[in-house]
């Protein structure tokens, strides 16, 4: 089964067995792919507590996630994995990490569309984002902790058949 969210929960599909259920399954991810909203932040936490509410048989429930939501969302993390066996598949790009130097530049933020114009050359800058993005790192890695999730991590400049298998 699935829950297709996006800045709010799109499609339930319950979970079923046969080749025609998965073909199904493919296409409702398709199509979810396809809608981009600009505006809503997203709320993982929403996510969580919907699948708290319909996931009724203990399960294996697997997050794909880049775990940059709103705060709130580890305590439904937490108690998804008391529930259930818990996966977590994070989804990032190293750039989210640490900036390069590339002078002035235009970032926009995918969820509000909002713009914002920094100077990646300054090195105090770097430091800042570097910094904030490690304590961001260290309040995920906790959380997955705390919820006893195993989790993957896919880069967006790694191999993905590579990193499965690792795993």
């Amino acid at each position: 089964g699935a829950l297709l969210y996006s800045d709010r929960v799109e499609t339930v599909l319950p979970a079923r067995a046969g080749r025609v259920h998965v073909l199904h399954l493919i296409d409702q991810l398709l199509q979810v792919g396809k809608v981009r909203r600009v505006g809503a932040p997203t709320r993982l936490a929403d996510l969580l507590e919907h699948g708290l509410r319909s996931i009724r048989r203990r399960s294996l429930v697997i997050v794909v996630s880049d775990f940059i939501s709103d705060p709130g969302w580890a305590r439904g993390l937490a108690l998804l994995g008391q529930r259930h066996d818990l996966l977590a598949v994070r989804l990032y790009d190293p750039l989210e990490m640490a900036l390069p130097d590339l002078g002035m530049v235009v970032m926009e933020d995918a969820e509000t569309g909002r713009q914002l114009f920094v100077d990646t050359h300054d090195p105090a800058f770097r430091r800042r984002f570097e910094r904030l993005a490690l304590e961001r790192e260290q309040a995920l890695r906790e959380a997955l902790a705390v919820a006893g999730a195993d989790c993957i991590e896919l880069a967006t400049d790694a191999d993905l058949a590579e990193t499965l298998l690792r795993f």
